[in-house]
């Protein structure tokens, strides 16, 4: 009897988990189900590879399989990833992007790899920073773009592009159409983007360094509905300068000592061979960089 790979990860997942019915939570599949993949195991090997518990523990054959297991996976992971080379870019990739990079930079890089590799189904997830970094490390995803550095051993960052935030205020303000300083903004409401997002942690570290202590009087989860409550005038909103562009019911303010220095990054696992897509992509976002250096 063969060793079934799927059997190698059904055995390194009731380990991860600690039980049959947890491995099979996470991997989509019955208890019974699990259960006769660790049966099939024992009977191809002939040894008994996890005490009977509360808390399921490998013997010391399971421990051995396990780290065996553990190799062959990370073997086979990396003879695939070569075969796959040769074929080209193909398939499907699943790219991660926080919401201000999702809405302003990820429908052109779309387009433009789309063009350059119509083989290859783009997938792209749109979520906050915070999950945008979750969703990588748990390999959800292959690359991810985010508004902000990620400090972070197990990943690797290059900054692709800058986003220029602004001060916006309702066309009718006091504010509309000065220059102020930061003292100026004590005491107003502000209109901020939800926890988690890049853009929320540019904006606190910013008023924080001018000295401004924001009174928040709602928090809203794309950049699109904050210049909506800012128009109605539920308060002082930051935004990405191209939102307000050809706006007329928001106006920006000037503030003196005042700036929200945020990259675009392109995230990476580190050490983790990328598939012929991802490197592409990868490629793609390295020839923005370029762009970006010429018009500067």
């Amino acid at each position: 009897m063969g060793i079934s790979i799927q059997s190698l990860r059904v055995f390194l997942s009731i380990l991860e988990h600690g039980s049959l019915s947890a491995a099979g939570r996470e991997s989509g599949m019955t208890q019974p189900g699990v259960s006769n993949h660790l049966h099939a195991l024992e009977e191809r090997f002939g040894v008994t590879l996890l005490t009977r518990g509360r808390q399921l523990q490998p013997t010391p054959a399971g421990e051995c399989l396990a780290r065996h297991a553990r190799r062959v996976l990370e073997d086979l992971a990396t003879l695939e990833a070569e075969v796959a080379h040769h074929a080209g870019p193909r398939g499907r990739l699943v790219v991660g992007a926080s919401s201000t990079p999702g809405e302003l930079l990820m429908p052109r890089l779309a387009v433009e790899f789309s063009a350059h590799y119509p083989d290859v189904a783009l997938d792209v997830h749109i979520v906050d920073t915070d999950e945008t970094v979750a969703a990588l490390l748990n390999r959800d995803t292959e690359v991810a773009i985010v508004g902000r550095a990620v400090e972070d051993p197990r990943l690797d960052g290059v900054v692709i592009g800058q986003d220029e935030l602004v001060v916006v205020v309702a066309a009718g303000d006091p504010l509309a159409g000065y220059e102020v300083s930061p003292e100026d903004l004590t005491g107003r409401l502000f209109v901020m983007r939800e926890k988690g997002s890049a853009t929320r942690r540019a904006v606190e570290d910013g008023l924080a360094a001018a000295g401004v202590e924001a009174r928040v009087a709602m928090e809203l989860g794309s950049n699109a509905a904050v210049v909506g409550a800012v128009a109605a005038g539920a308060g002082i909103g930051v935004v990405p300068a191209r939102i307000v562009e050809n706006q007329s019911a928001v106006t920006t303010v000037e503030v003196r000592r005042l700036t929200f220095p945020r990259p675009f990054v392109l995230l990476t696992e580190h050490n983790r061979p990328l598939s012929p897509a991802a490197e592409a992509f990868v490629e793609i976002c390295a020839g923005k960089i370029q762009s970006e250096k010429q018009h500067t």
